[in-house]
């Protein structure tokens, strides 16, 4: 299988606060994460 992951800071934040994970390709469990950062007004 083949994953890709992109991430942008916005228009309106100036630290970008999202978070993913990927594991190895050698790793038996396949436990993809993604982190949507909402941040602070």
């Amino acid at each position: 299988m083949e994953v890709l992951a992109k991430s942008d800071k916005g228009r309106v934040r100036e630290q970008n606060e999202d978070y993913y994970y990927i594991p190895d390709e050698n790793k038996k469990l396949k436990i993809y994460m993604l982190a949507d950062g909402m941040g602070r007004i």
